[in-house]
């Protein structure tokens, strides 16, 4: 039976995870106030739908026309939102989704490797481990990857992280929404070339180059490598190198830009990682990075992942955005026998494809949009837990999901200062299981063999989701610029299987719908120059039946239903550029997410607060430019104590992480000199109902060359 890791009960087998997407209209954010922001935030007026703005728009405040593609600029998105951009990846370091996850306010993950962690919002996460529950879908390029599959990000234009329910951004995205956008091809041909070194012999290259093709037509094309050795030092095996880590990756991009001024995208990703999996130790030896573990074990990742964009606006009242393509991902994954005394593991392929269409516009004092979204996936799940001649289980099964969905907003100018907006999404599921089977048995003390299946189960669902959003966004006095939001939406996570139970009486009983109130009031105030800015969002989300990995009785790995839960607290960001040369941020994030009414598997969680979400989290950036072609960065961010997910038995104390960095520019070349977690702070990132836990990385130190030509 799967090992569960979701709550402190006792199980025999282990975690996987799948994290499964869907397909959405690319989604880009202009700086906002927050952490690391880069550009200050400025308003923008106009009269297009609401989206957010890409980086190619231009918010002009001077008066002169304005290119708005329907979508709206971040100081007017009323949604708590987090940009990171190219430059603050690479200005602090970040080139995971955990590196994000912990310098972002309110947003924690779970993770059995550095390479695969599962994201959580506010609070809300982590049943994709054990079924394709979307509660934070990730997306390339407006196309849904397994965040497992991501792995080291590279090349990307920025990263916009949206919290809390979007009805009408393509996905039905129950906790928040994560979209990466990959560099764009630019008009002249040029190239780069970086070399880093770090600790644990970690060393990485890259290349990206941009050919012009003809006047419309530009080509990118972005290709690296990676490998270290990790920062484990197995006693066993005596060796250095058995969490470390090698792959490849590249990426080819197209743009167009067509008679009738439409813009074409075309991408194809590839990533592929092979890696160790000692990571799983006690506290002590994990603290330490030590193990003594029997063998590596096999953490291997790949994905293939196609992406065609499209962009026109037909007139100044309507523009057309299209997203189509799909996604292939695998997952091999073993523990070390040691581990659990047994092999254990499993291999995840994905394969979806899916797209949605999008229309916007607006007419006097209406704007509105509208369109349809539709996605297919299949997922294949064997797992394999033996422990011969003792005992042995082998369950295989594929998961299908199908969903179509149609969705509309119309937003109305009260007066002057005030919009009142109604959204209405309509979301219909297919859910399937099918080639479901279970093998158990073993020869000591006695031989006994079992062996079930289930014929084809499938099971459909149709829900209305409808939202309401008032606007206050008065005339800018010359001086300062403010915007503020309240907004209710109604949110929903599908009913599925549960594919790694060991018999047909619980595998073929369905979970049920996870259901969502969601309130967000927010308000935002900043000097119209883009000198300073402070956001602050308070939210409260009231939720139903919401799906929580979990082990019931005879040790089966489900998804159980939580009766009722919630989860509320406050965002707030800043940022202050006293001098040209300086800017200085900070962010807050306070979350509760507890269970209100929740037993399952004989024990009762109830009144319990949700594992691996801090009550609290902060931090502060500054970036100092003391003469040209010298910079410097440097952060610090608390989080606070909580217990590690999904094993609510074990705590995770409160961590500081330090990072910095010095940069040295000049003509074509840049050095930079960086530390990572810089006072060495100890902590875990995932824990076992065993007493096992997975360590985070320790200091890491290092440099960078790069030359652009």
């Amino acid at each position: 039976m799967k090992e569960n890791l979701s709550l402190s009960r006792p199980a025999t087998g282990l975690w996987k995870a799948s994290f499964l997407a869907s397909v959405c209209t690319a989604l880009s954010v202009r700086p906002v106030p927050g952490w690391a922001a880069s550009e200050p935030a400025t308003k923008c007026f106009h009269e297009s739908a609401e989206k957010p703005a890409t980086s190619s728009e231009q918010c002009n405040i001077s008066g002169e026309n304005l290119t708005i593609w329907g979508k709206r600029a971040a100081f007017t998105l009323p949604v708590s939102t987090t940009h990171i951009s190219a430059q603050d990846m690479a200005s602090y370091r970040m080139q995971t989704l955990g590196d994000l996850a912990e310098r972002v306010p309110n947003l924690s993950f779970t993770n059995t490797t550095p390479n695969n962690p599962v994201l959580m919002l506010r609070g809300l996460g982590g049943a994709e481990d054990e079924g394709p529950a979307l509660y934070t879908p990730i997306l390339i390029d407006g196309v849904p990857v397994p965040s497992f599959a991501l792995g080291q990000m590279f090349d990307l234009k920025n990263v916009d992280i949206l919290r809390g329910p979007q009805l009408t951004e393509g996905i039905n995205a129950f906790g928040g929404l994560i979209s990466a956008q990959s560099v764009d091809p630019t008009s002249r041909s040029d190239g780069a070339l970086d070399f880093e070194y770090g600790t644990g012999n970690r060393k990485r290259a890259t290349f990206s180059g941009d050919l012009t093709l003809n006047a419309s037509t530009s080509l990118r094309l972005s290709v690296g490598g990676e490998t270290a050795d990790g920062y484990i030092h197995n006693r066993t095996l005596n060796r250095h190198d058995t969490g470390g880590w090698h792959g490849w990756f590249g990426r080819i991009k197209l743009l167009h830009k067509d008679n009738a001024g439409g813009e074409w995208r075309f991408s194809l990703h590839h990533m592929l990682n092979h890696g160790g999996n000692d990571y799983f130790e006690t506290p002590q030896n994990a603290r330490n990075h030590v193990s003594y573990n029997t063998s590596e074990g096999v953490n291997d990742t790949e994905y293939l992942l196609g992406s065609a964009q499209y962009h026109r606006r037909f007139s100044q009242h309507m523009i057309l955005d299209v997203v189509f393509g799909g996604a292939s991902t695998d997952w091999r994954y073993s523990n070390p026998y040691s581990v659990f005394s047994a092999n254990s593991g499993f291999t995840l392929p994905t394969r979806q494809i899916g797209g949605s269409i999008m229309l916007s516009g607006n007419a006097g004092h209406l704007d509105w949009k509208g369109g349809i979204y539709g996605q297919q996936s299949k997922r294949w799940a064997p797992y394999t837990f033996d422990m011969s001649p003792y005992y042995l289980s082998r369950t295989t099964a594929t998961l299908g999901t199908a969903n179509i969905a149609f969705m509309g907003e119309l937003g109305w100018h009260l007066f002057q200062d005030w919009r009142l907006v109604s959204s209405l999404r309509i979301e219909h599921v297919d859910s399937s299981l099918s080639n479901w089977t279970s093998v158990m048995g073993g020869d000591v003390p006695y031989a006994y063999s079992t062996r079930e299946s289930l014929p084809r189960q499938s099971l459909s669902k149709t829900v209305p989701l409808p939202g309401l959003k008032i606007e206050y966004s008065p005339q800018s006095s010359g001086k300062l610029s403010q915007f503020g939001w309240l907004s209710y939406s109604r949110s929903f996570l599908p009913p599925n299987y549960s594919p790694y139970g060991s018999y047909t009486s619980t595998v073929s009983e369905p979970y049920t719908s996870s259901y969502g109130n969601n309130l967000e009031l927010g308000y935002r105030l900043g000097d119209a120059g883009g000198r300073w800015s402070v956001e602050a969002t308070g939210f409260a989300n009231f939720l139903s039946n919401l799906q929580v990995s979990a082990t019931n009785g005879a040790g089966e790995s489900l998804i159980g239903t939580a009766g009722t839960a919630h989860s509320r607290g406050v965002e707030a960001t800043a940022h202050w550029k006293p001098l040209g040369t300086l800017q200085l941020n900070a962010f807050m994030g306070l979350t509760y997410a507890a269970y209100d009414r929740f037993v399952f598997g004989g024990a009762d969680y109830s009144g319990k607060q949700m594992s691996g979400t801090p009550r609290s989290n902060f931090g502060f950036s500054g970036e100092w430019q003391p003469v040209p072609g010298w910079a410097l960065n440097a952060s610090i961010v608390r989080r606070g104590r909580t217990t590690l997910y999904p094993s609510s038995s074990i705590q995770n104390a409160p961590y500081v992480l330090v990072d910095a960095q010095i940069e040295r520019r000049w003509k074509h070349w840049n050095v930079a000199l960086y530390g990572h977690n810089l006072t060495n702070s100890s902590y875990f990132t995932r824990g076992l109902s065993g007493g096992y836990v997975v360590a985070s990385n320790p200091r890491q130190l290092g440099f960078r060359v790069g030359v652009n030509f």
